[in-house]
Order: C-alpha cells, then sequence, then structure tokens
C-alpha cells in the first residue's frame, strides 16, 4: 500500500511541474502584473519590487529546466529597441565542452557579443 501511494506521490509531482513548465510564462505574467498590483496596494512598492524580484529569480531556474536562453540585440546601431529572440538548447548537457561549463560555473553567466554589419 505504501509503495502505490509513494508511485501515485511522484506521479502528481510530475504533473504538476510539467503543467507549470507548461504554463509558466503565463503564471510569470500574473505574478508580475496581477499579484504584484495587490501585493503593492496591501504591503507597500518595495514589497513589489521583492515580489518581483523572485519570480525574475524563478523564472531564471525555469529557463534553465527548459534550457532557453534569451538574446537581446539591435537591428542596427542606432536602434533605440531592442529585439528580443529566444533560443532553445537542443544538445544534451553532457555534450557541453568542459571549458564551457567551467566558465559558467564560475561567472554564472555566459555573454557572447555579436556585432551585425550590413
Amino acid at each position: 500500500m505504501f509503495v502505490l501511494g509513494a508511485i501515485a506521490l511522484i506521479g502528481l509531482g510530475a504533473l504538476a511541474m510539467t503543467l507549470v513548465t507548461r504554463f509558466w510564462t503565463d503564471i510569470k505574467d500574473w505574478l508580475n502584473n496581477t499579484a504584484a498590483d495587490v501585493v503593492q496596494q496591501y504591503i507597500g512598492y518595495d514589497a513589489r519590487k521583492a515580489m518581483q524580484k523572485a519570480v525574475n529569480k524563478a523564472d531564471r531556474v525555469m529557463d534553465r529546466i527548459r534550457n532557453v536562453s534569451q538574446v537581446y540585440y539591435r537591428s542596427d546601431p542606432l536602434a533605440t529597441h531592442y529585439d528580443k529572440v529566444t533560443m532553445q538548447v537542443t544538445a544534451p548537457t553532457y555534450e557541453f565542452d568542459d571549458e564551457l561549463i567551467k566558465t559558467f560555473n564560475e561567472r554564472r553567466e555566459l555573454t557572447q557579443d555579436m556585432e551585425y554589419r550590413m
């Protein structure tokens, strides 16, 4: 009986994680807008900022789970707005270069400057 309960619990956890992963963008937008407005109204602006920072950190974790990166770039040097591109990693993590993993673990971020010439 204990084994069936454990299997059911694992199944429910996997289902919950799948739903959160699938609908994370909607959840994040709701937390950053609707819920943050309520927090600001009743607790204050500093609480809203703290909440949005926490949601931002959770979003970074979700990006790691989904192996997704977002790149912001300008179409030309005089552009006033950035364009956003979302890229998904297709290589499994065990195929990453050891030097890349070491750099990421030291800096906790990877940056690559790209220059577009027309």
